[in-house]
């Protein structure tokens, strides 16, 4: 197993141990935004752990003291993971701003509803959408992006494992 899937597999591992239980709490809890802090802390430091070993342990980095290149294969590799991965998160994007642009107006009607007198007058009312759903919906879009890099990282190991076993 080459370097550049070694970092691939560890990246993939970092991102599903980290962001799975900080989604598990997020979408629980959605004022824990400083959770937020910790996963990036927490994956910062596996990565750099990761790589350092990684560095270390790969035979033509302690030589030369640089990354091996990437050749054309790896950027053929990375450039269909970078398709798909763009892919996912348009779909998520556009997923979420469906939501977005279907749920408000829907929370602004149920709120004209319950707002409206018995002889059918709406009064004047300020529409807001409540903290909690709005960190929700934000928590879903960065869940987007997290899940995102995971088809990055699993297409790029997939190109890899293929090519292993030709």
């Amino acid at each position: 197993m080459g370097f550049q899937e070694k970092s691939a597999w560890a990246c993939l591992i970092a991102i599903v141990a980290v962001y799975v239980p900080y989604f598990w709490v997020v979408f629980q809890y959605p004022m824990a935004f400083g959770l937020f802090v910790v996963a990036a802390i927490i994956l910062a430091v596996l990565l750099t752990a990761f790589h350092l070993v990684n560095a270390l342990a790969t035979r033509s980095i302690r030589k030369t003291g640089d990354v091996p290149p990437l050749d054309e294969l790896d950027r053929m590799l990375e450039l269909r993971a970078a398709k798909l991965s763009g892919v996912v998160l348009a779909i998520v994007v556009m997923g979420w701003s469906l939501v977005a642009m279907f749920g408000v107006p829907a929370l602004a009607i149920s709120e004209l509803v319950q707002a409206s007198t018995p002889d059918g007058v709406v009064p004047s009312v300020q529409l807001s959408i409540p903290v909690v759903q709005a960190l929700t919906a934000i928590h879903a879009l960065f869940a987007g992006f997290v899940i995102a890099n995971i088809a990055y990282y699993g297409n790029l190991i997939v190109g890899y494992r293929r090519l292993a076993h030709g």
